[in-house]
């Protein structure tokens, strides 16, 4: 910021007096004449910032901007909500999601209830997880199953939010309306391959309501299958929620009651279990979050 000189022509006592006065606010600074104006200056942005209660009701004429005095030299910086923001944008753009409402974005595992031992065991886990993703080690994701409205979309969203907060990556998806995308997709050779990819190559990957599409051989052949494949290549953590029990799982997969049909469901549960722990969410409370 450049530096303001007082009107020479201003009465000398008053010129000290204001100099004094503004001092007194910064004594472990040096005030006087060439700085006092942008000390004064100071002054007014650190009294506005006192009062202030976020950024909608921000007064100084940087929204969201204050005046600071670093390594002698006045500029603007970022205030506390407006970093806040900045932090909040960031970790929003970590996390991808598709065909859920974005408001699942504001799920915090601060507001994760831990009233059951199955998210004790959540809450363990991802803890884990994320100190192990940091240290550039292998962990497992998660697959959590259980009846109808205990939590387990809010449990992946928050797993997301608290990834984010660690700058790692993850998309989270409905799966259901995913398969139904990709069905459309077809038609569209670039669409297509482009959802495949991010599929594959996205650190995490977040499957939300497995068992509620229509598990058919392309589903599963052509889309599930190459993707799970590729990950435990890869070694890229899944985490999905599903309502199906674990055993459960290789009957949807394999659709009807052939040997082919079983031994695919073999092979893709197998990649399964080596890319996920298994948790049991039913002792949770409904509606809980």
């Amino acid at each position: 910021m450049k530096k303001i000189e007082l009107n020479t022509t201003v009465d000398q006592k008053e010129i000290k007096k204001f100099i004094d006065s503004i001092q007194n606010e910064f004594k472990e600074y040096d005030v006087n004449e060439s700085n006092v104006i942008d000390f004064s200056l100071l002054l007014e942005s650190n009294n506005r910032c006192l009062k202030c209660k976020g950024l909608d009701s921000c007064e100084n004429e940087n929204n969201g901007y204050k005046l600071v005095y670093e390594d002698e030299i006045f500029k603007f910086a970022p205030c506390k909500y407006m970093i806040e923001k900045q932090k909040k944008n960031k970790n929003n753009n970590l996390i991808k999601t598709l065909y859920l409402p974005t408001k699942i974005l504001e799920a915090r595992i601060e507001d994760f209830d831990v009233n059951s031992e199955s998210r004790k065991k959540v809450f363990q886990k991802i803890n884990e997880f994320i100190t192990a993703t940091r240290n550039n080690n292998y962990s497992k994701g998660l697959l959590l199953w259980g009846s109808f409205s205990i939590g387990k979309t809010y449990t992946l969203a928050c797993i997301a939010n608290e990834l984010a907060r660690n700058n790692i990556e993850s998309l989270l998806i409905y799966f259901p309306d995913l398969v139904t995308d990709l069905k459309n997709a077809l038609s569209d050779n670039s669409r297509y391959e482009s959802l495949i990819n991010m599929l594959k190559s996205v650190p995490v990957l977040m499957l939300d309501d497995f068992g509620s599409e229509n598990m058919t051989p392309w589903v599963r052949d052509e889309v599930l299958g190459p993707i799970i494949n590729y990950r435990v290549l890869e070694n890229k953590p899944v985490f999905i929620s599903t309502n199906l029990k674990p055993a459960e799982i290789k009957t949807h997969l394999a659709i009807d009651k052939s040997s082919e049909g079983s031994l695919k469901a073999d092979r893709i549960v197998s990649r399964l279990n080596s890319l996920m722990s298994v948790v049991d969410m039913n002792d949770s409370n409904k509606y809980n979050r």
